[in-house]
């Protein structure tokens, strides 16, 4: 495909524009997370090197490609508004060139940072959220409670426990069953236990055992007993975030054995691997509406037209967290639950597509 000069300007705006908001806000949104977390940071005596070299670069990126939807947005809305009140666009127009002529530049851009954006989130983010996870749990979320439910980890054998503290890697109410035949076979409760991820060694404090018998039951307890299980430590305990830090390759498969476990986070789980192709799509429909809103001149300036902008990102952000929470509490579908906002804005897309002055 040949560049013309029009070509050339409006991809070196679209692109020139994005990557100076891109920077601007991500610096600003570094410099209220400093604020509030580097004195935490510093109290768990974390090294300047660290906090800046792997914490806040990775911390740049990550929040950046989250929201990069709505910083094309902005960045399509800023630039293509001030070549309307310019007086750029109309000339452009009535020299003969389509409206679709026009959007050409505009889309072969935004196919730069879809594709760009697909990149990142299956392959170059999860790596990058690896090492930022690492950071936050070592210097700053070292304590955190989670309910699990009951987890099926090996076939007849669930799990469920009430809360795990990173500094000592102990699990409080921790409950083992054990299943054969649809029948309960045995439980284990325990106020506390260890468990050591390279050993597979579990230090269980305050326990008791019930094994159910075809006539008797047998009841054991005690106060303290190192002892063996199946699973490993790092198989009950993950935060919901760690499948950041997975490429594509790598969430499926944990999506696979998570089906196995019949883990009720499955669709936290499918809305992340949908989310990394739906959210780069995004950006062709919200490139369009911007496009749409903004290449007339406007009595308001170019504040009405980033208000207007802002005002449909907000809209968007907020069917994306209804459909979300939909999926994960009223069983809609996760891949409905991603693609549903996109739908519905492109069809708004398309509306305002044939109603911009041509």
């Amino acid at each position: 495909m040949l560049f013309t000069k029009l070509d050339k300007y409006i991809i070196k705006k679209f692109l020139g524009t994005f990557f100076f908001i891109f920077i601007l806000l991500m610096s600003i949104s570094m410099v209220f997370d400093v604020a509030e977390k580097v004195p935490e940071f510093l109290e768990r005596d974390a090294p300047w090197s660290e906090i800046f070299l792997i914490y806040y670069s990775n911390f740049f990126i990550y929040y950046g490609f989250q929201f990069i939807f709505m910083l094309n947005f902005i960045s399509v809305i800023w630039f293509t508004s001030k070549m309307a009140q310019n007086t750029e666009i109309v000339p452009i127009l009535s020299s003969g060139a389509s409206f679709n002529r026009f959007l050409r530049p505009y889309f072969f851009s935004a196919s730069v940072l879809v594709l760009l954006t697909i990149l990142m989130y299956n392959f170059v983010l999860p790596p990058s959220n690896r090492a930022r996870l690492a950071f936050e749990e070592k210097y700053w979320r070292t304590h955190f409670v989670t309910s699990v439910g009951k987890k099926q980890i090996n076939p007849g054998e669930m799990v469920s426990y009430g809360s795990y503290e990173i500094e000592t890697q102990t699990i409080r109410n921790l409950e083992i069953e054990t299943w054969k035949d649809d029948k309960l076979g045995s439980i284990l409760k325990a106020y506390k236990a260890t468990g050591d991820s390279t050993t597979n060694t579990w230090n269980i404090i305050n326990y008791e055992v019930r094994v159910f018998g075809e006539r008797d039951d047998q009841f054991y307890m005690g106060s303290t007993i190192d002892t063996n299980f199946n699973f490993n430590l790092t198989d009950i305990i993950y935060r919901d975030n760690v499948i950041e830090a997975m490429n594509f390759k790598e969430l499926n498969e944990f999506i696979k054995k998570e089906q196995f476990r019949n883990s009720d986070r499955i669709p936290r789980y499918l809305i992340e691997k949908y989310n990394r192709f739906a959210a780069p799509f995004a950006i062709y429909i919200l490139t369009l509406i911007g496009v749409s809103v903004s290449s007339k001149k406007s009595r308001g300036g170019l504040g009405i037209n980033i208000a207007i902008g802002l005002g449909i990102c907000v809209l968007y952000i907020f069917s994306m967290k209804m459909t979300t929470v939909a999926a994960l509490n009223v069983g809609f579908s996760p891949l409905a639950a991603v693609w549903l906002p996109n739908i519905i804005f492109a069809v708004i897309a398309f509306w305002l597509y044939k109603v911009a002055p041509k």
